[in-house]
């Protein structure tokens, strides 16, 4: 199989938003490599449609592709690979989103120390290594180093070209984790960044520009300014369904989002009906 083919492919389903389509390319693109032996192949294309379950908050699936992967690398002496940290990388980030924080954290520091005896450390996944980790740690509750993670990413972006969407992601992350930490002045900032660097990539092309979107939406909660909020997280919303649908986990948080502006504005019968559909895709999706 010529990899390069199927990415090619690949980007251009996901360009055009045939998510449906994209699936079903993957699928069959794996089973095909599996049937020829080409486990190189099959790597890269577990990866990638593990991350494409996890956006659609499909986590056992995409785990089962993780090990199916870890498997492969080891049975090709791959162990210590860049392929095997990448392949780490995107297993925790799942990890995370099924409650596995100190699993996750294993898996990347296991990532970190690959791409470091690789002479990785100024290389883009680094960056994208360190924004996950900090994700954990905000998790955790550990804000300290969740801002000292975001600074490390920055820190290798600032010397790379053509990163404008990464820089975007960091500063939407920084500016999610400065409303945690109630530094509303400081989020309002960051998520200028972030969204004057998705305007140098495309605009909101990018599958994550919902997540900065969500990001304006709660700063506009937090000033109790509740109807600009709502716009804000149908905006997300729209964009959420555009590019993986409406029946994911991220999705039922804006929904959530949303209801609790409804309630701040007394219309209890719009708050009950996207209350409602957030329940409902939680409880789909056993969280």
């Amino acid at each position: 199989m010529d990899i390069n083919q199927f990415f090619t492919k690949l980007d251009a389903l996901f360009a055009n938003k045939e998510m449906q389509q994209a699936e079903i390319y993957m699928k069959e693109s794996l089973q095909s490599a599996e049937s020829t032996g080409d486990f190189g192949s099959a790597i890269a294309i577990c990866s990638e449609l593990g991350g494409y379950y996890r956006m659609l908050s499909r986590y056992n699936e995409g785990i089962l592709l993780y090990e199916k992967a870890l498997g492969y690398l080891k049975q090709l002496g791959l162990s210590g690979s860049e392929h095997h940290a990448t392949t780490l990388m995107n297993y925790a980030t799942t990890c995370t989103l099924t409650g596995e924080k100190e699993k996750a954290l294993s898996f990347y520091r296991e990532a970190a120390r690959i791409f470091t005896a690789k002479g990785l450390t100024a290389d883009y996944r680094m960056a994208t290594l360190y924004n996950n980790i900090s994700s954990v740690y905000q998790d955790l509750e550990d804000f300290e180093n969740a801002e000292k993670y975001l600074r490390l990413a920055l820190s290798v972006l600032e010397n790379l070209t053509e990163t404008e969407a990464e820089v975007a992601i960091t500063y939407t992350n920084w500016a999610q984790l400065c409303l945690v930490t109630k530094r509303l002045k400081d989020a309002e900032e960051k998520v200028q960044l972030a969204l004057a660097s998705f305007e140098k990539a495309g605009g909101d092309s990018d599958v994550h520009y919902a997540a900065a979107v969500n990001v304006l939406g709660e700063i506009c909660y937090a000033k109790g300014e509740f109807a600009a909020a709502i716009d804000q997280f149908k905006k997300a919303m729209e964009l959420m369904a555009r590019d993986f649908g409406d029946d994911n986990a991220s999705y039922a948080v804006l929904a959530d989002n949303t209801a609790r502006c409804y309630t701040q504005l007394g219309d209890t019968d719009l708050a009950k009906s996207f209350a409602d559909k957030a329940a409902a895709i939680y409880e789909r999706i056993g969280r």
